[in-house]
């Protein structure tokens, strides 16, 4: 019984330093590199991006900025949430 109990209580230490490990902070890396990549969006394509978040429909902006940069979902959330701090 009491090694299922220290099994249990591991399993669950476990998960808890996994949950945790998501939570980071951001370091100033990830704010550079997210710099870098907006700045290699052409006017044009910002200002597309830009409708996109003002009507509202900040997903299909998302899915432009994927399609327009070949990045990832995370990368393209990122920079679509930096141009709308810019509006």
């Amino acid at each position: 019984m009491t090694v299922i109990l220290v099994l249990i209580a591991l399993v669950i230490i476990f998960l808890l330093v996994i949950l945790f490990q998501g939570g980071s902070p951001k370091n100033s890396e990830d704010f550079i590199d997210i710099e870098q990549k907006t700045s290699q969006l052409s006017a044009g394509e910002k200002k597309q991006i830009m409708i996109l978040i003002g009507q509202g429909r900040k997903i299909e902006a998302i899915k432009i900025c994927r399609s327009l940069t070949g990045y990832g979902l995370k990368e393209a959330k990122q920079i679509v949430e930096k141009l709308e701090k810019e509006m």
